[in-house]
């Protein structure tokens, strides 16, 4: 996202930050940000031109029916009729602020902002992110562990199978869903897998035939390893339900996803969150001491579900 130093010059004269200033705090906010967006990461990019408006729309052409009439010679057959279905998604602004007592900064200014601006980025990325794994999770194609009916079924002990797993890619392949490229120009499917069932999962015989004694690059890339063409990745933020299980068991669901699952617009780059640093005496009458620094983030985006038959969110139990 371009950098607009004007509007962080507001207390301009001795207080206002350089070009300089701002780009090294956006960079101590970057280091921490990164590692932070992984829903993110996956969805599909769509780009809005500035002053386009706020919204934008994905269009998902459907499938068409197969042809296996054989051609006559000489006839043109009737044409079928496209079936487009139009999904609408509207941007919106995310951000957090704090404030910093100037006196702390009596014997050592920059390292505080430092600090704080590598803070403000972890929780820009925890925050981001959030808010596309709840998009994603609120998918209607669901698969309960153990052959489970419901969410409130689920024990702790209905934890995730190698044949759970399989039937989750049997409904993958059966809808059709497209694998996608992942950064390491492997292609697979993609599953979200919060800690806690990633343990029970990586117990498995299966899971140590595959990733252990077959093919240990499958841990490379980030990703967890891989089983029946499924990639998972273990996220510190995956979902969970607490509670909501059989006599209050805490429930769990790992995300499976395909290509074109969702989408993640925003206008010209500004998902990016940016940083934004006022120094003391920059608030005029709401500081009149020049007692206190401010340090927030600031993004721009939306996330979206594009395709119901790419996302299957697989309910579990966990041992915790």
């Amino acid at each position: 996202m371009a950098t607009n130093v004007q509007s962080y010059n507001a207390g301009a004269g001795q207080n206002a930050l350089t070009a300089e200033q701002h780009t090294y705090y956006q960079d101590a906010m970057l280091e921490r940000l990164t590692p932070e967006l992984i829903y993110m990461n996956y969805g599909q990019k769509k780009n809005i031109p500035k002053n386009k408006g706020a919204a934008t729309q994905f269009r998902r052409l459907n499938s068409l029916a197969v042809s296996t009439t054989a051609l006559t010679e000489g006839v043109t057959p009737d044409g079928v009729d496209l079936s487009i279905t139009p999904l609408t998604a509207t941007v919106q602004e995310y951000g957090n602020w704090t404030k910093i007592s100037e006196f702390i900064n009596l014997t050592g200014f920059d390292p505080l902002l430092t600090e704080v601006s590598e803070l403000m980025g972890e929780n820009a990325g925890e925050s981001i992110d959030t808010i596309v794994r709840d998009v994603i999770a609120a998918g209607s194609n669901v698969v309960y562990a153990n052959g489970k009916a419901a969410r409130n079924t689920l024990a702790a002990a209905d934890k995730i199978t190698a044949l759970d797993i399989l039937k989750v890619r049997r409904t993958l392949k059966r809808n059709k869903v497209k694998k996608i490229k992942l950064p390491n120009g492997n292609m697979g499917w993609v599953a979200f897998i919060h800690t806690d069932v990633a343990t029970d999962l990586m117990t498995t015989q299966e899971w140590k035939d595959q990733n252990t004694y077959v093919n240990t690059k499958n841990r490379e890339e980030g990703t967890l390893g891989q089983m029946y063409g499924i990639y998972f990745i273990e996220v510190d933020n995956g979902v969970k339900f607490t509670g909501a299980g059989a006599s209050g068991a805490d429930v769990f669901g790992t995300l499976f996803i395909g290509r074109g699952a969702y989408g993640v617009p925003d206008i010209e780059g500004s998902s990016k969150p940016d940083i934004i640093v006022h120094k003391a005496g920059s608030g005029g009458v709401s500081d009149p001491l020049n007692q206190f620094n401010t340090i927030a983030w600031k993004c721009a985006f939306t996330a979206v579900r594009l395709n119901e038959l790419c996302i299957v969110r697989y309910e579990s139990g966990a041992t915790v």
